[in-house]
């Protein structure tokens, strides 16, 4: 990545200060020198706001998320969480104890539960001194990445979520995190920096939802990382819907390490956002592992969709599969470049890709990039990519035969999704809400 200028990182050099400033006196040494390697790499590199011969960021102008001057939320900020009732109340609901719940990246332990059937679910806050020995690895980790925002989150995150699974450990309920982003002073967009940590040890089993939802006044930029440790012969489910504000931005990096046999189901669901960019890495260590990785995008007028999925196979007798798919609306964007990584001796590898946009409307604009680098014979590998408009020769048939020209629309793009929600992994409760979601988003533009 070319040297950005430094001057675009200016702005943020106090809010890092007072983040230093705030952490815990017990915090661990390794935490503190995990930030400030973190923050160092940032101002050494800036952020990627030069497009030319940027690939990563050609169809997203970074400058636009940066050009709002940001502050940190403070931990005293009045969440009055009886406003979010509703918002709570909406949600799949389970008979269990295992829901965080935040606003604006700070924890509310008194509306959020956590039992203690043999797995570690917490804020990272209230971990990083108990469980400091587990975490910091994986700090240290991401304090050496070349991405910017990955490098602006370890530097600037204050709070977070920690899931450890031991070993041979089942969780029968699903895990909710529900982060509720809020701003009622319009003249202030905040910054909100979470860090999600999964460690699934050796023969555990996960099933983790995650919900992002904003309030119509926001305007944040939220910028997050998901690390997901997937051990030998474990299993992660997990699924996040986001539906931040219009006018916030969104930046989430994931990456998931999975060893020999495990799975990772992944679904991500992308509603609101003014900007939104997901990098999903994904890397295939282990022989027999597995990574399924579903992802729709519904991205209406002036909003931006950019999704950028690497799968590294590392290993042979590998498995992946990525179908995404995009229905657009209004002059609506979206980007998608997935990239398939086969290393050489991975034999017997077997990697899918597809991506598909339906657009409604003709100003509507899809990017779709796919790509392979395979450095090893005897392996199975396919992609697919498609743009285009509702089929006017099947929506004729329909309507020849009675049916309404609306009510025959729904059925073709219903349709169109059809296939990634039949292949969610998740709780039937947690997929009948996000079928919900989808039917009322449709049914509003159709």
């Amino acid at each position: 990545m070319a040297t950005q200028e430094i001057s675009n990182t200016k702005p943020y050099i106090s809010i890092y200060n007072d983040v230093i400033s705030n952490i815990n006196e017990k915090t661990s040494e390794l935490v503190l020198s995990a930030k400030q390697k973190a923050f160092n790499n940032l101002l050494t590199t800036g952020f990627p706001t030069h497009r030319k011969g940027n690939e990563d960021w050609k169809y997203t102008d970074v400058n636009k998320i940066l050009q709002k001057e940001y502050k940190l939320v403070e931990k005293s900020f009045n969440t009055s969480n009886d406003r979010y009732e509703n918002i709570i109340s909406g949600l799949p609901s389970y008979n269990s104890n295992n829901y965080l719940i935040f606003i604006n990246g700070v924890f509310q332990p008194e509306i959020s539960q956590t039992s203690n059937e043999s797995i570690i679910i917490d804020s990272l806050e209230n971990s990083l001194d108990n469980y400091s020995s587990i975490i910091t690895p994986h700090l240290e980790d991401l304090s050496t990445s070349d991405d910017p925002f990955m490098n602006f989150n370890t530097a600037l995150f204050q709070d977070g979520v920690f899931i450890y699974a031991p070993k041979n450990t089942t969780v029968n309920n699903p895990i909710q995190v529900i982060n509720i982003e809020s701003n009622n002073s319009p003249d202030k967009n905040y910054i909100i920096s979470p860090l999600l940590l999964v460690i699934a040890d050796d023969g555990s089993y996960v099933n983790l939802e995650e919900y992002c939802i904003g309030t119509d006044n926001s305007s944040n930029l939220i910028n997050t990382i998901s690390r997901f440790v997937i051990c030998k012969s474990s299993k992660l489910n997990y699924s996040r819907f986001q539906n931040y504000s219009n006018q916030t931005n969104n930046i989430n990096n994931s990456l998931a390490t999975l060893e020999q046999n495990s799975t990772l189901n992944s679904f991500y669901l992308d509603f609101g956002g003014q900007i939104i960019r997901n990098n999903l890495n994904v890397e295939l260590l282990g022989e027999e592992s597995t990574a399924n990785m579903l992802g729709l995008y519904l991205p209406n007028s002036n909003q931006h969709v950019d999704n950028q999925v690497i799968v590294d196979h590392k290993s042979p007798y590998s498995y992946s599969d990525q179908t995404y798919k995009g229905i657009l609306n209004g002059n609506a964007q979206s980007v998608f470049h997935g990239s398939i990584i086969v290393r050489e001796k991975s034999i017997k590898v077997d990697a899918a890709q597809e991506d598909k946009n339906l657009l409604l409307s003709s100003e509507a604009e899809a990017y779709t990039k796919p790509a392979f680098w395979i450095y090893c014979d005897d392996v199975m590998c396919k992609h697919g990519a498609a743009c285009g408009q509702i089929d006017e020769e099947s929506l004729f048939y329909l309507t020849s035969r009675g049916i309404s020209n609306t009510v025959a629309k729904q059925l073709l793009v219903r349709g169109f999704v059809g296939d990634v929600l039949n292949r969610i992994e998740s709780d039937t409760n947690n997929k009948k809400y996000i079928e919900n979601q989808i039917e009322n988003k449709l049914d509003s533009w159709l």
